[in-house]
């Protein structure tokens, strides 16, 4: 489950790490950068928008 402790105990002992092949990983960035240039360009305000 993701939560602040889980959060902390990863930072803290550095487990846990997923490791993505490169190739998947480029392909994945495609639609991630798909869905952020689309929300900048609704010009959105910062109020409670994130």
């Amino acid at each position: 489950m993701n939560g602040l402790e889980n959060l902390l105990h990863v930072l803290e002992h550095g487990d846990q790490e997923v490791l993505v092949d490169d190739s998947l990983r480029e392909r994945a960035l495609k639609p991630l950068k798909r869905m952020l240039d689309f929300t900048a360009g609704m010009n959105l305000q910062a109020a409670g928008n994130a």
